[in-house]
């Protein structure tokens, strides 16, 4: 054998070497690709199931929500039609106090009006008397 062929015959071993590492590593690869296969068809089917909880959640909540939204319609009409009395009641409360006012201002007016005229009727009976008593004596 000449260093030829030795060198030949080592390199085909080495090359014999490199082969067997790759498939002894192709082979774990493929084992760990089973592995992840097998997984994501696992999960595949979790998120399947769940994906269809969700969905059967969902209709439960609005199946829930459309039977509380007339609550919630009503209690706004309730919230609206309180606002619509509490704002009737204070323009009757408004129209009341200046109603009460005018009565008032109207009054004060009256009973000042009245005062004036005793006072100048007094005063005028008084001016009359006094004037008519000497006319009378002397007739």
């Amino acid at each position: 054998m000449t260093i030829g062929g030795i060198a030949a015959l080592i390199a085909a071993l080495a090359f014999l070497l490199l082969v067997i590492f790759l498939c002894v590593t192709l082979v774990h690869v493929v084992k760990v690709l089973d592995g992840v296969s097998q997984n994501l068809e696992k999960v595949t089917g979790d998120i399947n199931a769940l994906s269809h909880q969700t969905d059967e959640l969902l209709g439960t909540v609005n199946a829930k929500i459309n039977q509380v939204d007339p609550v919630f319609q009503a209690a706004a009409d309730i919230g609206t039609t309180v606002s619509d009395v509490n704002n009737g009641t204070r323009k009757a409360v408004e129209n009341l106090k200046k109603r009460v006012e005018l009565v008032t201002k109207t009054s004060v007016f009256s009973i000042a009006t009245n005062q004036i005229s005793k006072r100048f009727s007094k005063a005028k009976r008084k001016k009359q008397n006094k004037t008519s008593q000497p006319a009378k004596t002397k007739a």
